[in-house]
């Protein structure tokens, strides 16, 4: 397959900021999955979960074409509470403990042979949502000599990056990935400012591609020098932001395995977020006719020119 989409796979009780509750939804790297769809076909999805994963995911994934490659060594896939703010920002805790989260993260390890399995000649990008404690957060170096031509994305676990003691370890595996991402909440965190120059200034410092998410703002590609950023697209029909900063990134990854230019990796990302907040978890299906709308709104987006240089937004 040319993409490959793997991370945690995931069942999200939501409790959102106006008081409603959306129970046993399908999250995590399901959004993912979602985003590089959005735009191309040749997708493999692998990953760990328990035997339930069939019941929640198995029709989603065969509706959409996806060659999916997760293994059931799981008792029971893994399941979280999320909680948002009146701001967007949420927090999440596993429903079934920190010591069952702990063992099914030990036991349902991604390999980067499951990796080197998915992919085949013509693989361009890897998506990898994946925490310090996840131990194929160790292996980007195994990954990328099995997967030479690939362009491989690592969105960094928000913990962490709030995390001071987890600084150097993400900086060094930073080094080992060709892009990365994180958001402006996680940004504060990691860099321990709210000053938007000086988040732009260490981001910059890293000297390859990061997509920067900015929530309802929109968000944006900084590489050195450069950055690039554009306002979200449609936040007034937007019904659930769940998986939106997932869905965005492997889109992006999209656009930067083909070399695009930034301006049109931002526009990619932005319309599948906007596809996915559009509804109560990702978009439904992607057909000839879906994949011939965004394209126009692609067009359209790139038309506008509405981009931002030099700044966050």
């Amino acid at each position: 397959m040319e993409y490959i989409v793997a991370g945690y796979n995931m069942l999200t009780d939501i409790f959102y900021a106006d008081g409603r509750k959306l129970e046993n939804t399908p999250g995590g790297s399901f959004y993912s999955a979602s985003g590089v769809k959005y735009w191309r076909d040749s997708l493999s999805y692998i990953g760990t979960a328990g035997p339930d994963f069939e019941h929640w995911y198995g029709e989603w994934f065969r509706r959409n074409a996806i060659d999916c490659r997760v293994t059931p060594c799981l008792p029971k896939t893994l399941k979280y509470t999320l909680t948002y703010r009146s701001d967007g920002i949420w927090t999440e805790a596993c429903s079934y403990g920190e010591e069952y989260e702990r063992m099914a993260k030990d036991i349902g390890r991604l390999t980067p042979e499951m990796f080197a399995e998915a992919a085949g000649e013509n693989c361009r990008g890897i998506y990898i949502e994946a925490s310090l404690s996840a131990k194929i957060a160790d292996d980007f170096p195994r990954i990328k000599a099995l997967i030479p031509d690939a362009l491989l994305m690592w969105e960094i676990n928000g913990d962490d990056l709030r995390n001071r003691a987890s600084h150097a370890a993400i900086e060094e595996r930073i080094a080992q990935v060709d892009a990365f991402s994180l958001n402006f909440d996680e940004a504060v965190g990691f860099f321990a400012t709210e000053d938007k120059t000086a988040i732009l200034r260490g981001i910059a410092a890293f000297r390859k591609p990061c997509f920067f998410r900015q929530g309802e703002l929109g968000a944006g590609i900084i590489c050195g020098e450069v950055s690039v950023f554009a306002p979200a697209v449609g936040v007034g029909q937007s019904v659930d932001p769940t998986g939106c900063g997932n869905c965005s990134t492997a889109a992006a990854m999209v656009a930067l395995s083909e070399k695009r230019e930034y301006e049109e990796a931002v526009a990619m990302a932005n319309l599948a977020a906007a596809a996915c907040a559009a509804q109560f978890g990702p978009f439904p299906c992607v057909n000839e006719e879906s994949r011939a709308e965004a394209e126009k709104k692609l067009t359209a987006f790139r038309a506008k020119a509405n981009y931002v240089y030099g700044r966050l937004l």
